[in-house]
This record gives structure tokens, sequence and C-alpha cells, in this order.
């Protein structure tokens, strides 16, 4: 009886996956919660069985593309969308890939460039990853994966070097085809949005509720990255980039050996991971304080999320010494890391104070001792929401972050 309900439960799941393959279901339509939340949310339901739960870690599917597309105007959500960038060969090509079972959004979308393409001496082990980690203020199923789709769109084609500023600028216009082994991009639960994404607990699945209260998110995003690591094995070598809340959690990774980030006595263990070489923190959260007093309005929207006001201050990048960094991240000194600070000064939702305060924790001390960091600042042009949704500037912060890898690994 159990093999025949599960061959029910695999056979709907299938059916399911071709409805609403891939991105198609958690497709980014809009902006993030902060932007005031005023476009028409175009809800699909996962059909399954009630009693089942989301494919095992095991499966993965196509992602065939549905929306997605790039973000068009001044950061107005009520602005109409273009079609997916991307072609129709990498839209076939993106799989989706769950890391655990108990929610549907425990997911990443993996995209696995040609492996003959260029360079073909190079071996994959020599190569690099790209993994993406999206922001929406942990709550806003408008900004999933699929958010990445217009960077990758960019990245995976050669760009058309301008040569008024080739000599200046190179690293932001190199091929980067020859250096990168894969692109993924995760998922993670989300918590409540009952303004504008009410759900009913009583008919949605369990899978499919947006739930999640901090450390869940974090525990997600680690849960995925260990996934990676141990299907593709490439250990330390990426690049984590994360925008919003994603940078957030992208920092807070590289402590999650030693730190719990809550209070909760009930809190999962955090899964371990190899930190990355580089993070790239675009357009991020550092210091939720902060940001609250140049924002009150944010106050509610991180306790949505953060419960325990202790939490706030543990789930702040900002709140960890440049010891407890070179601790976990740095391997206690043995290895050299980069940290990339990338930011608009018209972003409009998230302020350079931001920037400034995580950039002070890395400063060399009173006495001028080196560190095993090195720490970039990059100033981008745009609002918040159209770094990812147009593309065009998250693309060329990841081909500075590539270059500092290349840097770093002597290549």
């Amino acid at each position: 009886m159990k093999k025949i309900i599960r061959y029910m439960q695999d056979q709907a799941l299938q059916a399911s996956e071709q409805k609403h393959s891939g991105s198609a279901y958690l497709s980014s339509r809009a902006t993030e919660p902060q932007q005031g939340e005023l476009h028409h949310r175009e809800h699909t339901s996962y059909h399954l069985s009630r009693s089942g739960h989301p494919s095992s870690a095991s499966h993965s599917f196509p992602a065939q593309v549905s929306g997605g597309g790039a973000y068009q105007g001044n950061g107005d959500p009520r602005e109409r969308r273009t079609p997916s960038p991307l072609s129709d060969k990498i839209q076939r090509e993106i799989s989706r890939h769950q890391y655990a079972q108990d929610s549907i959004l425990q997911s990443y979308e993996l995209y696995l460039p040609d492996q003959e393409s260029f360079h073909p001496s190079r071996t994959q082990d020599s190569k690099f990853w790209i993994v993406y980690v999206h922001g929406g203020y942990f709550r806003d199923d408008s900004v999933t994966a699929a958010s990445f789709h217009p960077a990758l769109s960019i990245l995976t084609k050669a760009p058309k070097l301008h040569l008024q500023y080739l000599m200046k600028n190179i690293e932001e216009q190199e091929n980067i085809i020859p250096y990168v082994a894969g692109y993924a991009s995760i998922n993670y639960r989300l918590s409540p949005r009952p303004t504008k994404s009410p759900q009913d607990t009583l008919t949605t699945p369990a899978y499919e509720l947006r739930n999640a209260a901090w450390p869940d998110h974090i525990h997600d995003v680690l849960a995925a990255i260990a996934h990676l690591q141990r299907k593709h094995g490439f250990g330390q070598r990426y690049l984590l980039v994360g925008h919003s809340v994603g940078a957030t959690m992208a920092l807070l990774s590289t402590l999650a050996s030693g730190k719990t980030f809550t209070t909760r006595a009930d809190s999962e263990l955090l899964p371990k991971i190899e930190p990355p070489m580089a993070v790239l923190g675009v357009s991020g959260i550092y210091d939720f304080a902060r940001l609250h007093h140049s924002f009150p309005v944010y106050t509610e929207v991180t306790e949505n999320a953060i419960h325990d006001p202790k939490d706030v201050a543990l789930a702040s990048p900002t709140s960890y010494s440049l010891a407890d960094y070179g601790e976990t991240w740095a391997q206690r000194g043995t290895q050299k890391r980069v940290l990339i600070l990338a930011h608009s000064r018209d972003d409009g939702m998230v302020d350079w104070k931001q920037v400034e305060a995580m950039e002070a924790v890395f400063a060399p001390n009173a006495q001028g001792a080196q560190t095993n960091f090195a720490v970039q600042v990059v100033e981008m042009k745009g609002q918040h929401n159209n770094i990812w949704g147009q593309g065009t500037e998250l693309a060329r912060v990841i081909r500075v972050g590539l270059g500092a890898l290349r840097r770093l690994d002597g290549l």
C-alpha cells in the first residue's frame, strides 16, 4: 500500500511539474515588499495530494521559464514586464532541484554551461561557481530564484567591448564564460505576507505555506549550498552573491560554523558548508537597527520574519567582529578572502550607511595590522530592484567579483 501511495504521489508531482515547472510557479513578477507592494499577484497553486510533500533532494526537474523577465522602469512595480531575457537554449537547460522536502521553496535553479565552450583546456576543477541568493525582505513571494535570469542572460554571452572604456574598466567587460563551471540561484522558505499574499492555513498544503521564522531562512540557504557542494564538489571555489537580505545571509553564511544567529532554543542545527572564497553583497542590508533608524517603516517588516528583538541583532552581519570573520571565514587566518560591497547611491530603499557600517567591521585595527580580507566597495547605478530586474549592474559587479576570485587564485 505504501508503494502505491508513493507512486500516486510521484505521478501527481510529475503532472504538476509539467504544469507549473521550474521557475514558472516561482517566477519573479514584481518587486520587493518594501516598495509599496502595488503589483497584482498572479497566484498559481502547486497542486499535489495534501498528504504528500515536494520531491526529495535527489529529484530534479527542468525549469521551463514563464515570467521572471527583466524589470523595466524606475522602480514602479505597476510597470509592464518584458518576456524572459533568457535564450531558448538556456531556458531548456536550467533545472530545478529540491535540497529539502519540507517546503516547495527549498529548491534552487541550476545552469551548467557547455563544458566544451571556450578554453577547453581549462578543467572544471580550476573554474568557479556563481551562487546567488535573492532578496525580498524574507517574505516577498514574487522575488525568487528566477530574479537572477536577467543577469544570467548577460553573463552567459561574450560582452561587446567598448574601446573607450577598455583600459579603465577591462575587468567589468571581460568574458567570464571560460572561468565559470556553474550558476545556482537559491530559493528559501519565506515568512508570511498576509496583506498582499494571504494564505488559508486550512486549505493550503503544508509544503506551500509561507510561515518561516528566523533563522529558517539562513538555514535553507546553508542547506542549499551544502547540497550543491556535495553534488558538484566545488568546495570553497565559489562567489556567493546576495541581493538585499540575500546579502545579509551571504555574509552570515561565512560565520555559520561557529554561530547560531538566534536565541531560539528549539532552532535546528545549521548545516555546515565550506565558506566561499569571496562574497559579493549587492544592495545589502548589514545592520537592521541602523536601517530602522533610517527607515522606521522597516521595523515591522523585519519583525514579521525575525520575531525576537535579540535575534535582529544576531541577524545583522555588523554585529560580529573582524576576529569572528577571521576565525571562521578566513579559517583562523590561514586563508585569504574577498568581500565586495556593491551599492547604488540612488538605491532608494537601502541607504549608503549600510555599506559604511559593513566596511568599518573589516577596517584594519588601530595598529594598522594587515588582515586576511581584501575589501572592495563598488558603486552601482540604479534603484534597488532595477539592479537585479534589469540585470546589467548585477552582471557587471559579478564580473568584478569573479576577477577578484581569479586574482586570489593566481589566474
